[in-house]
């Protein structure tokens, strides 16, 4: 940036910024990193498998029941025999099932896009607070430069008597303060890049590519809030279409169920101990079925159930409502935040910076040709570089804004 090379022909600024254990990543590597290693969003993606695994679970069909009937009172009758019998719901019920687990299925989809949108928004908020704890460190790094020089002169005067000690007492207050909001800022990056880790489930110290603070880029502005195509939206639709789909399987309840036995004669002859005559019909085993019905006398129970149902889709159409509003809300809220801080970062980048770097040449100038006192001229660098955190401060809230209306809009 330009201050930084401006303030560097001052020797002002450290000539480099580096960690050598650190790995530099963009942003775009950093989601990338997040999406593949975030322990949320393996979470996530298991889940969606999870769901897909129990549409299998749609036609669960009744253990089938199997009975060997011997009476040995009953002669040959078709009483000893070998019964299978099977219950089976209505048809209608299976498909109903296998409609509401796709729709959870749908619904696992969504909360996984949800967290891969919150995730997006989460790293791509810490990237840039970084490249603002950064320039923040190089501020105050080139404060503490100023502040040096200034007690060392302050120090200078009061020893030859040219001034008193207030002076003194000033700069080096001044030193000592900049020296705690310094070793602040370098904590403060530490534990963004601890964050970072976390995101990322790594143990690598990430460290933002860029030198410099950039301007987050904004992909919606000039669009129109279409809140239907939100991720929001999209998993309260889900949510709302499960609560339908079991509204649907509640009111199956009524439908009657079947079943179908299967009977085949099986004698045991060695099984006879009251010693009757017991033969088989001459001309095969006997052979039977049974079909039935289950039919639903007693509805107090699955019409309790159908109107709690029905009282759950309700509810989650007001919760979708309520979401919808809150996000347009939000929306709004972030867009008039928007155009101020654009309002704000535009003043600093047109004219505060142009300012500054006006600061730093006059007083570089006037101070060699003796216009003015060191004094002067430090206290005027300072008020330059003052110009400069204001601009990084500006930039950084515009950006985290940015992110926010990104997120809202579903970082598509």
């Amino acid at each position: 940036m330009k201050y930084i090379k401006l303030l560097s022909i001052v020797f002002l600024l450290p000539a480099v910024w580096s960690h050598a254990q650190e790995t530099k990543k963009n942003l775009q590597e950093c989601i990338d990193m997040a999406m593949q290693n975030n322990l949320t969003m393996q979470s996530g993606k298991i889940a969606v498998q999870r769901a897909v695994d129990l549409q299998g679970t749609a036609f669960n069909i009744d253990a089938t029941n199997v009975s060997l009937s011997q009476d040995p009172t009953s002669g040959g009758s078709p009483d000893n025999s070998l019964s299978v019998t099977q219950r089976f719901d209505f048809p209608t019920v299976y498909a109903s099932r296998r409609g509401l687990l796709k729709a959870e299925t749908d619904m696992e989809r969504s909360n996984l896009e949800v967290k891969r949108n919150e995730l997006v928004r989460l790293v791509s908020s810490v990237y840039y607070r970084m490249l603002y704890a950064k320039e923040n460190i190089r501020i105050l790094q080139a404060q503490d430069s100023i502040y040096k020089k200034f007690m060392f002169l302050a120090t200078a005067k009061f020893k030859s008597g040219e001034s008193n000690r207030l002076e003194q007492m000033n700069a080096e207050r001044l030193c000592s303060e900049n020296k705690m909001e310094l070793q602040k800022a370098e904590k403060d990056f530490i534990n963004l890049q601890l964050l970072v880790q976390k995101l990322l489930n790594t143990d690598e110290q990430i460290e933002p590519q860029e030198d410099f603070l950039p301007v987050a880029e904004i992909i919606f502005a000039t669009e129109a809030f279409d809140i239907y195509q939100t991720p929001t939206e999209k998993q309260f639709s889900d949510i709302q279409k499960i609560s339908e789909k079991q509204l649907s399987i509640a009111r199956q309840q009524f439908l009657p169920s079947f079943n179908i036995s299967l009977r085949n004669q099986m004698l045991v002859k060695s099984y006879n101990p009251y010693d009757i005559s017991r033969e088989r019909f001459d001309k095969g085993n006997f052979m039977g079925f049974e079909v039935g019905v289950g039919l639903p006398l007693f509805f107090g129970e699955r019409m309790a159930k159908t109107k709690a149902a029905k009282r759950e889709v309700e509810m989650v159409h007001l919760q979708r409502e309520n979401a919808l509003q809150n996000l347009q809300n939000e929306y709004e809220t972030q867009m008039n935040e928007y155009r101020r801080a654009k309002t704000e970062m535009d003043y600093y980048t047109n004219t505060g910076r142009q300012q500054a770097e006006n600061f730093t040449i006059l007083s570089q100038v006037s101070y060699e040709k003796g216009e003015i006192g060191y004094i002067e001229y430090i206290q005027n660098l300072k008020s330059a570089l003052e110009i400069y955190r204001q601009y990084a401060d500006a930039v950084n809230n515009y950006n985290q804004i940015v992110l926010t209306i990104n997120y809202l809009h579903g970082n598509k």
